[in-house]
């Protein structure tokens, strides 16, 4: 099943990124809290092999840089990635459906060409303390293609891009991590309002996902 309150990383790493449109956060805001709403309250479609839809994601927008939003998964594998494609397409609401393809042509006219890539994660390249999806109200994010230990959990793409995460609870734990972690380090905050919550990151921190829990 896809990993929804791992204690270690996820095996894979789905991140999906939104690159926004000047003068259209505001919009955008609007459009992705409506869809997370929806993901949160639509009730689990499960199948036998207990891999369901909607699944846990987390969404993560940087303090820096260009105007983006990302969304990361965690996977065990990518059988379970396809499963629940396969589980929304056999089981999920015909309302649902078609609330969430408005909004997909809504948020479509407000971003540039998205950008989606699966990384696994490397463990012999990884140092220190390991995040995993769900943890963090801060998350200090490096995307780099050099080959060394990081201080981090490590993702890797297939043409070797490396994603190296930690976590923090503070924007002020986030930026000493991030000069520590160098140049190519961003801080990113997580959005709870754009995300579907596993119960197991709403129990670790209730005071932070409670509010947006229906």
């Amino acid at each position: 099943m896809q990993l929804s309150g791992q204690l270690h990383p996820a095996p894979i790493l789905l991140i999906h990124r939104d690159l926004l449109k000047p003068g259209n956060e505001a919009a955008y805001r609007e459009v992705e809290e409506d869809t997370a709403r929806l993901m949160r309250e639509a009730l689990p479609l499960t199948s036998e092999q207990q891999v369901q839809f909607p699944n846990p994601y987390l969404a993560v927008e940087p303090l820096t840089g260009p105007r983006e939003v990302w969304f990361l998964t965690g996977w065990n594998s990518m059988a379970d990635y396809k499963q629940v494609g396969e589980e929304y397409s056999r089981k999920a609401p015909v309302p649902l459906v078609a609330t969430l393809d408005r909004n997909s042509k809504k948020k479509a006219a407000l971003t540039f060409d998205p950008v989606s890539v699966f990384a696994n994660y490397r463990q012999v390249l990884s140092r220190g303390e390991q995040w995993s999806v769900g943890r963090g109200r801060f998350l200090v994010i490096t995307v780099t293609k050099r080959s060394v230990h990081f201080e981090g959990a490590v993702f890797e793409t297939a043409d070797h891009t490396r994603f190296v995460v930690m976590a923090a609870q503070t924007g002020e734990e986030a930026d000493a991590k991030a000069v520590a972690a160098g140049p190519e380090a961003r801080v990113f905050a997580v959005r709870p309002y754009w995300t579907r919550p596993a119960k197991e990151w709403v129990s670790a921190d209730p005071a932070f996902w409670q509010p947006w829990i229906p």
